[in-house]
């Protein structure tokens, strides 16, 4: 019995840890047709609705300058998506498996 309950909990921790990870993506569709990195929020908005959730926070560019950031939350078929807008642009979007 100790055998099986081992590969059981190997089975579950290796199925756990291997089915969330975030890809960078350039663009989602929506119902409406696609957004992409630079398009406006109002874009986002138009094409893929209201967000099930968002959050504001900062970011820092390459030179190391803050930036206010508000990242939304999409679920759309089988995946879910982050969105980054800043200063109304899409800056980066980020797909993750469900």
């Amino acid at each position: 019995m100790g055998n099986i309950m081992k590969k059981i909990i190997l089975a579950l921790a290796l199925s756990i840890s291997s089915s969330a990870f975030a890809v960078s993506v350039d663009s989602v569709r929506g119902s409406y047709g696609f957004v992409e990195k630079g398009h406006s929020y109002n874009k986002m908005i138009d094409v893929l609705g209201n967000p099930q959730h968002s959050h504001s926070h900062v970011i820092h560019d390459r030179q190391g300058w803050p930036h206010k950031a508000i990242t939304y939350n999409y679920v759309i078929g089988n995946a879910r998506y982050e969105i980054t807008v800043v200063a109304g642009q899409v800056y980066s979007i980020n797909r993750e498996s469900v």
